[in-house]
């Protein structure tokens, strides 16, 4: 694994062909972006087989994460994570205390449906605090008044 992740085995980026622990490691290294969608190959970091993303080694069948997404190539521990088809991307849940908000292209909590203000694409926007992407951050978002996100 790496900082961002705990997982048995590297991404090979398809991009530039380099294997790297995650996406957000390869961003940091590389002047380019690994597109989490097109991985197709995966190194075993315990017997270094390379081999089709999946969630167990097929050479010595080491698990590489408790979650697995085929969509977006996430491996990692087991937090509830959930695939949502609206947002475009793993979420972490439970998805039953989520709901997709089609107006603001959102995952919320439950506890915000019918309460919160809508503001059309408002995750697309960057945290206007310290300028990031929110709707793929690792990092929550809170929902203010107003409709407007701001990073945790």
């Amino acid at each position: 694994g790496c900082e961002h992740y705990r997982r048995g085995c590297l991404l090979r980026a398809p991009c530039c062909g380099k294997l790297y622990a995650c996406r957000l490691c390869h961003d940091g290294a590389e002047e380019h972006r690994l597109d989490r969608f097109r991985v197709a190959e995966v190194q075993c970091a315990r017997c270094r087989l390379l081999q089709k993303a999946q969630q167990r080694c097929e050479g010595c069948q080491s698990l590489f994460g408790e979650y697995y997404c085929g969509i977006c190539h996430l491996f990692d521990r087991d937090k509830k994570q959930y695939h949502c088809t609206g947002c475009g991307i793993c979420r972490i849940g439970p998805k039953e205390d989520f709901f997709h908000c089609s107006k603001c292209n959102l995952c919320l909590s439950l506890s915000l449906q019918g309460k919160h203000k809508c503001i059309e694409n408002v995750s697309r926007q960057d945290c206007p605090i310290c300028l990031e992407d929110i709707h793929t951050s690792r990092v929550g978002a809170h929902v203010l008044p107003c409709g407007h996100l701001l990073h945790r």
